[in-house]
């Protein structure tokens, strides 16, 4: 498994499953279109959404990019990968705001992004990653560092249950 490989792995995907935490501190999992530059994930989403809210105060969340089950050989050795990332709003006042929303417009409907954009209601955040785990199949698990460059392969014994 290379670096490249998980980053090609990535890129084919428009959406990003995230597990926030609640003010409560009650996990919440959700799901959000995402743009990727370097190893940084940016989301616009609405903090009438309850992860909207909870990106607001929360420092942390779980990203995970997922194979389609459809594609999947085999269900237990879906392809996956599962970041962990820092969480900051990107304010509209900062000129990385205007020039994400100009790589949200070219990914996804421009007229679309613009219209969300104008909404005070959604804010855009900017999730770092700090490490993660990727999936390619059995016996293929590896550890990422915080540059989501392949560190070393996870390995371990299956325990038998007797």
């Amino acid at each position: 498994m290379t670096t490249e490989e998980v980053n090609v792995f990535v890129e084919q995907f428009l959406m990003l499953v995230m597990a926030s935490m609640t003010p409560e501190g009650e996990p919440y999992a959700s799901t959000a279109p995402f743009v990727r530059v370097g190893n940084d994930f940016f989301i616009l989403v609405s903090t009438v959404a309850q992860h909207g809210r909870n990106l607001l105060n929360s420092k942390k969340v779980s990203l995970l990019i997922a194979e389609d089950e459809a594609l999947a050989l085999q269900p237990f050795a879906r392809k996956r990968i599962t970041i962990e990332a820092a969480v900051c709003e990107i304010l509209r006042e900062e000129g990385a705001f205007e020039e994400m929303m100009i790589l949200f417009g070219e990914k996804f409907d421009s007229d679309l992004i613009n219209s969300l954009s104008g909404m005070r209601d959604f804010h855009l955040f900017k999730l770092s990653a700090l490490g993660g785990n990727v999936v390619m199949g059995f016996g293929k698990a590896y550890r990422l560092d915080e540059n989501l460059e392949v560190m070393m392969q996870i390995s371990g014994q299956h325990q038998h249950a007797k």
